[in-house]
């Protein structure tokens, strides 16, 4: 059923080609799925024409680097025929904290997978980690993400090739980047919650960062907040599903005048195989649907970083013998601690902050980073909902257990992640372990002396830059308290005395990296400086797992650059017409 709707007029939705009421009953069963693929998917109906269609690139997935993709090159030529395949349904509209405050519960139990299974090593030794699972849904992860989005440095990133380097550093590079993730550095939202507190914090660390001799730098958090066009809050959490959306409509308009081709959209649409010619040259692709056929299309991957790597050594075999060769990410630690109040001055009654501290172990050059919050709140019961939408990061954020009783304290929340270095006990391989082509490989990921040095670096880090996130120039470091969990993480109280390793030490592994890692070498490396696999012919790269080392710097802000550029590589602007 097709709705026509006249915003200018202000008349009602009617129905068009179906019943409303006469001589019998409309349709009485509709479901949300229903709902959003009639709005924004292709259809079952459509799926027909779709298989045998030409398109210039096929995009599967629908997260941050599919969509930096898909905007950069529809910028560059509204004309580029584009097909999208999303493995999931439509799911949330926005980023969850943009939601109602109910959708936190949302957060505990999201639509997540693990298409993996973990080597009996990791999952029983050391650490006994487990990787972050997806969220196999339209708009992927970024309904969900912390967003914080920093900008590294050459200098950080340890071990990468100068050409790749170099094309970070491209004029516009990092601006084209943040502008698309609508990044926003703390201290610039001014919010009324976003203030005092930040600006004292932002101070401090700068003055004090001599107390804390392994860290390099200290700023205002960049994250992914920025106002967008239609709305007056000023702390806006990114999701590309508004994007992604805005883009479809942009597109169907343009295509309707002539000017632009419509952009095609699949959800609910599971690729399993890319189907080759044996010399690398993928002529179609197998989805839960069907087969697809390719043609002359370019066939992008914006799926993350295990699942690329998933799907190439199940399509391609031996053709990429170091596929998953390598198996990068960062581990963490987890800190609560508080300072009263009257540390700082002038606080209102609720105020937020948040920075960004960065540093490496002095010996192996391994790199860390504190993602450091901070909350003032005098009533936490009545500011819950202003302050559950000002969250810097809703997985590093103070509970309610936490806050009542903390009235007249600032709570700090420290995450501090460490770079899992390349090891070779640590991959990604292809196993027999599932029917489902795209569960079919195992993990292993394990941490090395350089690493577990790391972690004791990382950790003495956290310990002092709460000392000087709270110390006043030329004053004495007030007490701190620490929040230490009661068993099997049921109560729990605050302390003088620093909480021990396995109080704070946690056992996922978050930013997943370095599966296909790029490199002029194919036998060093598994895809080559123009984002494709070494060996194969019209399949693209995007994502983590094109970094060679992890660094500790969160990834989508680099992720999302690189698909710009692969966008300006494979769809770039077409040439001015030329005069006479």
């Amino acid at each position: 059923m097709t709705i026509r709707y006249d915003r200018t007029l202000g008349a009602s939705p009617r129905p068009v080609g179906a019943s409303s009421g006469y001589p019998v009953p409309g349709q009485q069963n509709v479901t949300s799925e229903d709902s959003a693929t009639a709005a924004f998917f292709a259809s079952s109906c459509d799926w027909q024409s779709i298989v045998s269609q030409s398109f210039d690139v096929i995009v599967l997935g629908t997260g941050a680097t599919a969509v930096a993709f898909v905007e950069q090159a529809l910028k560059n030529d509204p004309n580029t025929r584009v097909l999208m395949l999303e493995r999931g349904p439509f799911w949330l509209p926005e980023h969850f904290q943009n939601l109602p405050l109910p959708f936190i519960n949302t957060m505990g139990a999201p639509p997540t997978t693990y298409p993996w299974a973990r080597t009996k090593k990791m999952a029983t030794e050391g650490p006994q980690f487990f990787q972050a699972g997806m969220i196999p849904v339209f708009g992927g992860r970024t309904s969900y993400w912390s967003a914080w989005c920093p900008t590294p440095t050459p200098e950080l990133m340890r071990d990468w090739p100068e050409e790749l380097i170099a094309v970070t550093q491209q004029p516009g590079f990092w601006d084209r980047a943040r502008a698309f993730l609508h990044v926003q550095d703390m201290n610039t939202v001014k919010n009324g919650v976003y203030g005092g507190l930040q600006d004292q914090i932002d101070s401090r660390l700068s003055d004090n960062l001599g107390m804390i001799p392994n860290a390099q730098s200290a700023v205002p958090a960049p994250i992914a907040v920025g106002v967008p066009d239609w709305t007056t809050t000023s702390f806006h959490k990114f999701s590309v599903v508004g994007t992604l959306l805005s883009l479809g409509v942009q597109q169907q308009s343009l295509a309707a005048a002539g000017k632009g081709s419509a952009l095609t959209i699949v959800d609910r649409c599971v690729v399993n195989r890319l189907l080759h010619d044996g010399e690398g040259q993928v002529i179609a692709i197998d989805t839960s649907r069907g087969v697809v056929n390719v043609g002359g299309a370019k066939i992008v991957l914006g799926l993350g970083a295990i699942p690329p790597a998933t799907l190439l050594m199940t399509s391609f075999g031996e053709r990429l013998p170091n596929a998953g060769g390598r198996y990068t990410g960062h581990f963490m630690s987890h800190v609560t601690a508080r300072v009263r109040r009257d540390a700082y001055a002038d606080l209102k009654p609720l105020e937020v902050a948040a920075s960004y501290i960065a540093g490496e172990d002095p010996n192996s050059k391994l790199q860390f980073h504190i993602q450091l919050s901070a909350f003032a709140e005098s009533d936490p019961v009545a500011q819950a909902v202003t302050a559950y939408h000002n969250l810097p990061d809703a997985a590093a954020a103070a509970s309610m257990t936490q806050l009542l009783g903390s009235e007249d304290y600032v709570v700090f929340v420290c995450a501090t992640l460490g770079e899992c270095g390349p090891n070779p006990e640590s991959w990604v391989r292809r196993a027999e372990i599932s029917p489902d082509p795209a569960s079919s490989v195992k993990l292993q990921l394990t941490l090395g002396p350089d690493e577990e040095a790391l972690w004791d670096v990382l950790d003495e880090a956290t310990w002092q830059a709460l000392a000087a996130a709270a110390t006043a120039p030329g004053g004495a470091t007030p007490a701190i308290e620490y929040w230490v969990d009661g068993p099997g993480g049921v109560g729990g109280g605050w302390q003088s005395a620093q909480p021990g390793p396995a109080d704070i030490r946690q056992t996922i592994i978050v930013h997943e990296a370095s599966m296909v890692w790029m490199g002029a070498d194919p036998a060093t490396s598994v895809t080559g400086f123009d984002y494709r696999p070494h060996g194969v012919q019209n399949v693209y790269v995007t994502g983590g797992g094109l970094f060679p080392t992890s660094g500790s710097w969160n990834p989508t802000l680099t992720m999302c650059g690189l698909a710009q550029d692969l966008a300006d590589r494979i769809c770039p602007a077409p040439a001015p017409a030329r005069c006479g």
